[in-house]
């Protein structure tokens, strides 16, 4: 695949994933009776969106921003999912929409340092492995948190008939299945191109001096 037919291949799936985000049901569930189709919604829009728009290639960022993207996207997850703040970013709009430019935009810095080849295969791997491990804590508060987190999903009416808690757990498996998926993809990608640059490397270092 040409590096133009890459790029809108990837910028097609990039919209699609917004489409399915925003103009399918999951919009509405997510606002008032699910909290899994709110997470499921956030993952196209800050994960897989974010990451298709990369893989399109935009260009790379700068290396002091790269370097931050890991905290910036920690922070401003954990943010996100604090209950007080959620709750007001699913009962004003603007709030709402500020959200998920975050994540998206947010998910863009992860995603940069990551594929892009600003930093070097050690650092983009020690980003990886702190994306997955900080996206394992904060799926698991879900997971087993003893109580519904989040007010307007309490007395909901939930989907498939679940109760506002096996919602929450649902959603928080969503978020730890879909991040450890996409994390492992990632990690193998990486390690190829690592045994990559390995092979021209022993291969130069085996070669006789003149």
């Amino acid at each position: 695949m040409n590096r133009t037919v890459r790029r809108r291949v990837f910028l097609v799936a990039t919209f699609l994933l917004l489409a399915a985000a925003y103009l399918s049901p999951l919009a509405d569930w997510g606002e008032h009776r699910s909290f899994a189709a709110h997470m499921a919604q956030h993952l196209l829009i800050g994960d897989l969106a974010a990451l298709t728009l990369v893989l399109s290639g935009i260009g790379r960022l700068p290396r002091v921003v790269l370097v931050v993207a890991l905290p910036i996207w920690v922070v401003d997850l954990a943010l996100w999912h604090v209950p007080a703040i959620y709750e007001a970013a699913l009962h004003h709009v603007l709030m709402h929409e500020v959200q998920h430019a975050a994540l998206w935009v947010s998910g863009i810095l992860l995603w940069s340092a990551i594929l892009t080849g600003v930093l070097t295969i050690g650092a983009r791997l020690a980003v990886l492995v702190g994306m997955m491990i900080s996206g394992l804590a904060i799926s698991s508060v879900f997971l087993w948190w003893p109580r519904v987190l989040y007010s307007t999903y309490t007395h909901a009416h939930h989907l498939a008939g679940m109760s506002g808690l096996t919602d929450q757990r649902v959603g928080g498996g969503l978020m730890l299945l879909e991040g450890m998926l996409v994390g492992l993809a990632a990690a193998g990608w990486l390690i190829v191109q690592l045994l990559r640059e390995d092979v021209p490397a022993a291969r130069e270092g085996a070669s006789p001096s003149l």
